[in-house]
């Protein structure tokens, strides 16, 4: 009984010396508890003996029961939590379970009751416990009477303590981007997880990690920059968390140079975009990490410099584009690191595929000469011609009619027209051309003004033969109506297709009634127009001029035709007119006075 009263308080009593008095007192008393105990059980059976009216019912467990553990300074505790139960019974006490398990799960010393509270009390702490440790908690509630109910056992791990920092920690650059560490393990550890190795470039943030799992004593880190100071320091962590981190040390990563890339070669797809590939260059034992590359272009004419970088060294292509057609480019190639880049090796010259050149520039059109009119062009190059220009082509004639092209030298810049139309509207349109073809024409109208003219009647052209043999047209006409100044004598070849030019001879004598034209090619036909200038200040009645051709459908002295070789031939007067076409010896004449045209008008097409 004293060992029960002892152990039921807590307390350490030493053993008495022997007392036959005690002892005679001790054997009684024994015998009194053992009738107690025997009333005892009798009371037991009689109250726990099937009766319906005498049922006893244990509380209900407690609900939520939450265990938790943590450790430190190599000491663990254990904190269960609960919730009362419902309802709660009077003279409610909750006693606090536990145990030690192995991993296991066996229960290899008995379940010891930490701790007895009341109703008011609903959490417990189990103190002085080992790290790393399993425990079974469970919580049980009495309401006076002998029998009681419990919470499911709840399983829980303390956890392990949280080691101190490694030591003699070394470190050393064995390439341009790898640092090689080794340690010592903690002082302090219990079962360490794993290693976390903190390293930062230059000593700045951000702070980069590099984790060792399984631990051990020694890591390389890679992927590093080359030529660059870090600062590293280790720390261990253990399932409790991570212990501090070992003293900061430098280290600095070997210099690398990379190599150029190898055998570069460009291929124009078109007039703007270019394809350039290459091999990477050959990297010896212990070279760096080689990032990308870069593509350093220039046009032949220095104007601007660009740069093409890849995204990483895996690509070997690059697709150059938004070029000039028709030019020639420079390219080099390097390789780039994360800190810097080699050198460039061979420069390779690449031209893009031409293209059309552009229209020409601040085309002017200025009337240079009025009797007759006549029109003065002048523009500058076109803004990109990719390549040499082969020629200036300019199709022109009346708006909306036929036109004319004529070809001008490239090296030229101005243009001057035939003799035109009075009063008309006249459409240019002027073409760059080179190797590839016609670029897109600039595009300009002019209208000429309307000219006061006077007709003479009865125009005749001959054929006859002048000295040495040279072949000449004679002209002649009847005075005017209308007093004039002189005369303008407007003569080209007879073409159905026109493609030639006017051709001026002026004569100032007011009085003259002919004049002759010596031509070159005798066995051609000439068309003649004469027109009589008006004294200026005597406006007379006037006729309207036309020279066939891009001149439109206008009068313009109504023309004489001469037609074939030899000597002089004569024509058939027309009527008042007095235009003639003479057919020249074989005697083809337009009968009836008729010109050729529609109208009494010279339509040429051209």
């Amino acid at each position: 009984m004293q060992a029960m009263v002892q152990a039921e308080l807590g307390q350490n009593i030493p053993n008495p010396k022997p007392n036959p008095v005690y002892d005679n007192f001790l054997e009684a008393g024994e015998m009194r508890l053992q009738v107690l105990e025997a009333s005892t059980a009798a009371l037991k059976t009689a109250i726990g003996s099937p009766n319906k009216n005498c049922e006893v019912t244990p509380p209900p467990p407690p609900t939520n029961v939450i265990a938790e553990s943590a450790t430190m300074d190599n000491v663990s505790s254990i904190v269960v939590r609960w919730d009362p139960p419902n309802p709660v019974p009077d003279n409610l006490q909750y006693k606090v379970y536990f145990s030690a398990i192995d991993e296991s799960g066996y229960q290899a010393a008995g379940e010891v009751v930490f701790r007895i509270c009341d109703s008011t009390q609903t959490s417990a702490s189990i103190t002085d416990l080992s790290p790393r440790s399993r425990y079974q908690v469970r919580i049980g509630t009495v309401a006076g009477v002998v029998s009681e109910s419990s919470s499911t056992p709840e399983l829980i791990e303390t956890p392990d303590i949280i080691p101190s920092m490694p030591t003699n920690v070394i470190m050393e650059a064995i390439s341009p981007n790898s640092v090689a560490l080794k340690w010592a393990p903690p002082d302090i550890a219990g079962e360490i997880t794993e290693y976390v190795i903190y390293y930062m470039e230059d000593g700045n943030p951000p702070v980069m990690t590099d984790v060792v799992s399984p631990p051990g004593q020694y890591h390389t880190v890679e992927d590093l920059s080359e030529g660059t100071r870090y600062v590293m320091e280790v720390a261990a962590r253990s399932n409790n968390g991570e212990g501090p981190k070992s003293v900061p040390q430098e280290v600095r990563t070997i210099d690398f140079n990379p190599p150029h890339p190898l055998n570069l070669n460009c291929t124009a797809v078109n007039k703007t975009t270019v394809i350039l590939t290459w091999e990477p260059p050959v990297l010896l034992a212990g070279d760096g990490i080689i990032r990308g590359y870069n593509i350093n272009y220039t046009d032949s004419r220095y104007r601007e410099f660009y740069l093409y970088k890849t995204k990483d060294a895996s690509i070997a292509t690059a697709v150059i584009d938004n070029l000039e057609p028709a030019t020639m480019y420079y390219f080099q190639a390097s390789s780039r690191t994360r800190k810097t880049f080699g050198g460039g090796g061979a420069v390779v010259m690449c031209q893009t595929k031409a293209d059309a050149p552009t229209a020409p520039r601040n085309v002017q059109l200025e009337l240079s000469r009025i009797e007759p009119p006549q029109l003065t062009m002048r523009w500058i190059p076109s803004l990109h011609t990719y390549g040499p220009l082969k020629n200036y082509t300019l199709h022109w004639g009346v708006k909306n009619g036929a036109l004319r092209k004529e070809l001008i030298d490239p090296t030229r810049l101005r243009w001057i027209s035939d003799f035109l139309d009075d009063d008309t509207v006249h459409e240019f349109k002027l073409y760059a051309v080179n190797d590839v073809g016609f670029g897109e024409p600039a595009i300009q109208t002019f209208k000429t003004p309307k000219r006061q003219t006077i007709v003479p009647p009865n125009v005749t052209v001959d054929r006859v033969k002048g000295d040495y043999n040279t072949t000449m047209l004679q002209v002649r006409w009847d005075p005017p109506l209308h007093p004039v100044q002189g005369y303008d004598i407007l003569y080209r070849k007879f073409e159905w297709v026109y493609s030639g030019r006017w051709h001026l001879k002026e004569i100032s004598d007011p009085t003259a009634l002919a004049s002759e034209i010596i031509v070159n090619k005798p066995e051609n036909s000439f068309i003649v127009v004469v027109q009589g200038k008006p004294v200026r200040g005597r406006p007379p009645h006037f006729q309207q001029p036309n020279f066939g051709g891009p001149m439109g459908n206008n009068n313009m002295g109504q023309p004489s035709m001469n037609r074939g070789q030899g000597g002089p031939g004569r024509g058939m007067n027309p009527g008042p007119g007095g235009n003639q076409m003479n057919p020249g010896p074989r005697g083809n004449q337009m009968m009836g006075g008729q010109n050729p045209f529609r109208n009494n008008n010279m339509e040429m097409q051209g």
